[in-house]
């Protein structure tokens, strides 16, 4: 293993910490320039760009750290985050199946792989990844709220329901969120089953002049 310069590394983690990332930035880039097999720098250089809002930089930091050591768990899952915010759904995807093969245990990974589930409109998917999130950690509120807008979409709106009355609970907040849908899928309901009591009133009357 390298040996680690600690002195650039802790002073741009001091300076991430102080909100000044733009001079985070040139501390790491001239740390991974010094030495460029050194991942801690490339790593945290991706976070660095991350937070400044350079995404395609920050995918490429995090690729020179994958170079280094493919089977670390935050790497991919801060590459797929950059992607994610690249609009680039089925990569970031792809990246968090990494981070997962690596920690299948991670319920904010499976929370995120549902979002890309969702983004590239495979709803099944999506609400599988939510339902592991939650079953990891049972008070995941977004999660929860997830998986309730996954049912909304896919027009399963008792369970749409159910869940976002969960996420609610878990956290007041997201009813802001919830009322922008859940009327649509309580009128749905109800029209569903007034469209299926009116069919079995046609069929009663049907049946009664057949007799």
């Amino acid at each position: 293993m390298p040996e680690i310069d600690t002195g650039k590394l802790q002073e741009a983690l001091d300076l991430l910490e102080s909100g000044m990332v733009e001079r985070a930035i040139e501390v790491l880039r001239d740390l991974v320039e010094e030495k460029p097999e050194l991942i801690e720098g490339w790593y945290n250089l991706g976070v660095a760009l991350t937070e400044a809002e350079e995404y395609d930089e920050a995918v490429k930091a995090y690729d020179e750290a994958l170079a280094i050591d493919n089977f670390i768990f935050e790497i991919w899952f801060n590459k797929g985050a950059a992607l994610y915010s690249l609009r680039d759904f089925e990569a970031a995807r792809d990246c968090y199946e990494e981070a997962l093969e690596i920690n299948p245990d991670d319920a904010e990974a499976w929370n995120n792989i549902g979002n890309c589930h969702s983004r590239l409109a495979d709803g099944e998917a999506a609400i599988e990844a939510y339902t592991r999130a939650v079953a990891l950690k049972p008070d995941y509120a977004e999660a929860f709220y997830n998986k309730a807008n996954a049912h909304h979409i896919e027009e399963q709106d008792e369970r749409a329901i159910t869940y976002a009355e969960l996420a609610v609970e878990l956290d007041p907040e997201l009813s802001k969120l919830v009322g922008q849908w859940i009327n649509v899928a309580r009128n749905r309901i109800t029209s569903r089953r007034e469209d299926a009591e009116h069919k079995r009133r046609q069929l009663e009357k049907k049946d009664s002049k057949e007799t």
